[in-house]
């Protein structure tokens, strides 16, 4: 089990795993396009006018998809689990999604905690207005991040965020941990008192 250190890891950087050639860019081996946060704002207002019912579960699929497959194509089969987590979480930060860092993490529960603040979708969920009520807005991170954990377990794990900065809150915080857990289980998040916050 491993508290809280600095995140990612001396002598990673995103240039190991992005890499651009004949007008085609790729991470990890996948190809990638650049989208401005101003497409993501178009993408969810366009999500929001014909299902809005989905925006929340159709961004939480997308990043456990794409989380998956990131570490599939990044984590090298000798390597420490927990490294293989911080450095792809690491990849996160470098990559323009917000200012991330791992908190806490235990394979043995299974279960990690991550704080970060920036978080595109937070600034995208202010610009697209689709939201009338304060709540937790990043789907998409939460979802990459249990897509990081089930490839490192070879099974299904969730990703809940418990603390937003779209609803005020100081930082955005996440647990991700198994299927079947209980309550009890979960650590509050820091400085705050009870279970994980509901959305």
């Amino acid at each position: 089990m491993t508290e809280k250190t600095a995140p990612g890891d001396e002598g990673h950087s995103i240039e190991n795993a992005l890499r651009s050639e004949n007008g085609v860019l790729t991470v990890g081996g996948a190809r990638a396009v650049v989208m401005t946060e101003a497409a993501y704002v178009f993408l969810m207002k366009v999500l929001y006018e014909h299902a809005p019912h989905t925006i929340k579960y159709a961004f939480y699929d997308m990043g456990y998809r794409v989380g998956e497959q990131l570490m599939a194509s990044l984590q090298k089969e000798d390597e420490d689990p927990e490294r293989g987590f911080r450095l792809l979480v690491e990849t996160y930060r470098q990559s323009g999604y917000g200012d991330l860092e791992v908190t806490y993490f235990d394979l043995g529960e299974p279960q990690a905690r991550l704080s970060g603040t920036e978080l595109f979708e937070v600034a995208v969920a202010r610009e697209a207005s689709v939201y009338r009520t304060p709540r937790c807005v990043c789907h998409y991170s939460r979802g990459m991040f249990a897509g990081f954990m089930s490839r490192l377990l070879r099974r299904e794990v969730i990703c809940e965020e418990v603390a937003c900065q779209y609803r005020g809150e100081e930082r955005c915080e996440f647990v991700v941990l198994s299927l079947q857990w209980s309550e009890d289980a979960v650590p509050p998040p820091a400085g705050e008192a009870g279970a994980p916050g509901q959305q």
